[in-house]
């Protein structure tokens, strides 16, 4: 049976889900993953089909996150600049996938494009989302585009704030996305009330988190075809590069930093505060350039840029993380069992800070306009004490023992009625 996952997004989007397709795979079945033409070479070394996308959802990823720091608190702008950027993406994305689901059994939709499960329906296939982020409605949670400390008010507040969420994303979007539909399918994909009715409602269309349970509780108020999987790992496979190794074994355990694909207002300004703020703990750093050019034209031998680095094989050999609270790069940091100072910037990166905090393993985050070497320094005094590395190695031991791919690939292949992978 062959299954075609759409993966929206950066690496961290993208990587998860390639661990799904080879746990698909080693199930029985045949996984394509649609991805960036960035991915082709991590897609097809793990022996998994692939199909470019044609539309650019980094930059959908990258102008949504600098418009959100810069408009700040007025979420009328936010929305108006969100829109558009939804219009330029969506218009060259459905195609593709339109045109991937041709000949596969059943679709997999990553967070990004789960409001394109209409082309789905009209290709007469089954539809299941492969979520990273806890995006179902419930009275547990507030909506991930709200701080969730304000889950304080209650459950009735929280599942008003998904509500409330869910109409203004709505009203953002509906014209790109129904328009770039209709243009495809021929005829109108959703109802007067919008998509969220068939997306959180509808049993044939089962969420299949990559999230762990070690991390998340599985709130009582989900639909029972909305579960948890655990976290979606690939094996690691690459080698740090060989200036890694030697400033590794050159001292002690460095602090890592790493904003993944985030782009920053001032990279070198943010750079020097974070190197600063490790320097003043007394540690050296290994900063992560990224696709947000984080870093420094000249800098002394307590620090080692890189332009990329396999989590996998690195985090295990670090003091501590700081990053941005991408999933991906949460997911990786607990696996390895280390602490974390969170500087969460946008989407479901506070979720993300916040919920480490209330693990134990990172101190409470900083927000981005806050940062300076001061603020850092005194986090990871924190993150570095023995209660914070013990939580961490805790949770890391936790969901090492887990087989997050293995057990969705079971759970989809039931769903699919293949429980094997059958053909």
């Amino acid at each position: 049976m062959h299954v075609t996952l759409i993966a929206a997004g950066s690496r961290g989007d993208v990587q998860p889900l390639v661990a799904l397709g080879r746990g698909l795979q080693s199930a029985g079945f045949t996984a394509r993953i649609v991805a960036l033409e960035t991915f082709r070479s991590l897609v097809q070394k793990e022996g998994l089909e692939f199909a470019p996308m044609g539309g650019d959802p980094l930059r959908f990823i990258e102008e949504t996150g600098i418009r959100s720091m810069r408009s700040g608190r007025n979420i009328v702008n936010f929305l108006r600049r969100h829109r558009r950027v939804v219009e330029a993406v969506y218009g060259r994305l459905l195609g593709n996938i339109w045109e991937a689901l041709e000949d596969t059994d059943a679709v997999a939709f990553g967070t990004l494009t789960i409001m394109a499960y209409p082309l789905a329906d009209a290709r007469g296939i089954p539809r299941l989302a492969v979520p990273l982020q806890p995006i179902t409605r419930s009275r547990a949670y507030p909506s991930l585009t709200v701080p969730q400390t304000w889950s304080r008010f209650g459950g009735a507040f929280n599942l008003a704030t998904h509500h409330v969420d869910e109409l203004l994303h709505w009203v953002a979007v509906r014209g790109a996305v129904a328009a770039g539909i209709r243009k495809v399918i021929g005829s109108d994909p959703f109802p007067r009330s919008g998509p969220y009715g068939t997306i959180y409602a509808d049993e044939r269309f089962p969420f299949f988190y990559g999230i762990s349970p070690s991390v998340f509780r599985r709130p009582d108020d989900w639909p029972p075809w909305h579960v948890l999987t655990g976290l979606w790992f690939l094996d690691a496979t690459e080698k740090l590069l060989p200036p890694v190794e030697a400033f590794l074994a050159d001292g002690p355990p460095p602090v890592y930093i790493g904003f993944g694909s985030l782009p920053t207002k001032d990279p070198a300004a943010t750079a020097r505060a974070l190197i600063g703020g490790v320097r003043r703990v007394g540690k050296r750093v290994i900063l992560l350039r990224g696709w947000g050019g984080l870093g420094l034209d000249d800098v002394a031998s307590d620090v080692l840029v890189v332009d990329e680095v396999p989590h996998a094989r690195l985090f295990p050999r670090v003091a501590a993380i700081v990053h941005h609270g991408g999933a991906g790069t949460t997911a990786a940091a607990l696996r390895a069992g280390r602490p974390q100072v969170v500087i969460p910037h946008f989407a479901d990166q506070p979720f993300w800070a916040e919920k480490m905090r209330r693990l134990g393993v990172a101190p409470p985050p900083i927000r981005p306009r806050h940062l300076d070497d001061e603020r850092l320094a005194d986090a990871l005094d924190r993150a570095l004490s023995p209660q914070y590395r013990h939580r961490a190695a805790e949770i890391g031991e936790r969901i090492g023992a887990e087989d997050g791919a293995g057990q969705a690939a079971a759970a989809i292949g039931r769903f699919l009625g293949h429980p094997a992978g059958g053909a």
